[in-house]
């Protein structure tokens, strides 16, 4: 959790502060005449790429791997293919409607 300080309460604690810092990487929030500053630890993650950096890279995998043959490409193939079928009898094509003479 990021600590909030005001720019006095730094001026108070900064060493203590600053081993915060060093300690848990975590940053300290400073803010002054309504702007915020931030007190943060160099080469850390959320200076290294933000949010994205901070992930943790699971190791999970949901369904069977793929077959060295197989291609992700080759899955669209099959609905393609029930498209294209023919339509169930139940079902009667759309007839052209007729036009009256004027």
């Amino acid at each position: 959790m990021t600590t909030t300080v005001s720019l006095t309460e730094l001026r108070q604690r900064l060493f203590q502060l600053a081993d915060q810092v060093v300690d848990t990487g975590e940053p300290v929030l400073i803010v002054r005449h309504g702007v915020r500053l931030q007190l943060v630890r160099e080469g850390t993650p959320a200076e290294a790429g933000g949010r994205l950096a901070r992930l943790v890279r699971q190791t999970a995998m949901i369904g069977s791997p793929l077959a060295p043959d197989e291609s992700p490409s080759s899955w669209n193939a099959d609905a393609l293919v029930k498209v294209a079928e023919a339509a169930p009898p139940w079902v009667s094509p759309a007839r052209p409607r007729s036009r009256r003479a004027k």
